[in-house]
């Protein structure tokens, strides 16, 4: 079983930890729409409370309600980008000597959270019809094995909507992988920045691992990765109904409190915003998932032209 050691990507001149590249941008100037909200509370001095204001957890209530995954305020938590909160979570899931579990190949800024904290990281081969969410037998041999070696696996993060591969993980092996989880007694962190971006949404059908199991699952969303531009750090969090859930949640809490990650005023304002989805961030985000479509098929072509196989 390989283990990857917490400073084996360190180099001459790095730490342990190599950070992963940042959300990209889609490449298009910023929403007027949210310039003026972030113009509007460009004026203001207060700061936000750690965690979000009332506002925008309510807001991000409804965005997931709209999804098939109502909450209260009570389980929402936001931070100045998803990095930060997968930190928090990791720390909070696994931080007294517990170990992590990703896909592989994962996005590239999951892995250096855990590698921060000192905590061993296992990746799990993925099937090669989808990434982002690791074939259910070999995660079971994966935390067989690790459990022999002495290790305790409890955190898996997995997308259903995957960076990189931008495959969409098919229902039925979503549902196989989530209930071998939860049988092996692991958390879920589901990472769904790009939900909201599949190219053809008519003829995918995306779940959440919430849906199939809520008490064992907390959902990351980034903001970037549909609703504001990469510059502007936001994501919001959404923890099970449960006496864990509301545990973890006051863990992560403390945790942004001690780091002291708050979301801008101006930002947060903007994050409201969007969250709520008026008609000019929904067309403009479908506009721009329809552009990037046509890109991504034009690319495709042009490979499998050349001679070389890859999926769509």
């Amino acid at each position: 079983m390989r283990r990857t050691d917490p400073g084996a990507e360190g180099g001459e001149d790095h730490g342990p930890v190599r950070y992963g590249p940042p959300l990209p941008d889609d490449g298009l100037p910023v929403l007027p729409a949210l310039s003026a909200v972030v113009a509007a509370a460009a004026g203001r001095a207060d700061t936000q409370p750690v965690g979000g204001a009332p506002a925008l957890l309510e807001a991000a209530c409804g965005y997931w309600t709209r999804r098939g995954l109502p909450c209260g305020p009570d389980q929402v938590a936001a931070g100045p980008g998803a990095p930060a909160l997968l930190l928090a979570l990791t720390a909070a899931l696994a931080g007294d000597g517990a170990d992590v579990l990703v896909p592989r190949p994962c996005a590239a800024w999951w892995a250096p959270y855990a590698r921060l904290l000192g905590r061993s990281v296992f990746h799990v081969p993925t099937p090669v019809e989808s990434g982002g969410v690791p074939d259910p037998y070999a995660l079971l041999e994966t935390v067989r094995r690790v459990r022999a070696e002495g290790g305790d696996p409890r955190l898996l993060v997995l997308s259903p909507a995957d960076d990189p591969t931008a495959g969409v993980a098919a229902p039925e092996l979503l549902l196989e992988t989530v209930e071998a989880a939860t049988a092996e007694g692991l958390h879920l962190v589901s990472d769904e920045t790009w939900r909201d971006t599949v190219h053809d949404p008519h003829g995918t059908v995306l779940l959440s691992p919430a849906e199939m199991r809520p008490d064992e699952v907390t959902v990351v969303t980034d903001l970037a990765g549909a609703l504001l531009p990469a510059g502007w750090p936001a994501a919001v969090a959404r923890f099970p109904a449960t006496g864990g859930g509301r545990h973890l949640h006051a863990r992560v809490l403390d945790i942004l409190t001690a780091l002291g990650a708050r979301i801008a005023t101006p930002v947060a304002a903007a994050a409201g915003y969007a969250l709520d989805e008026p008609p000019s961030v929904t067309e403009r985000r479908e506009a721009t998932v329809r552009l990037h479509a046509r890109v991504a098929a034009a690319a495709h072509a042009a490979v499998v032209a050349a001679g070389a196989l890859a999926r769509p």
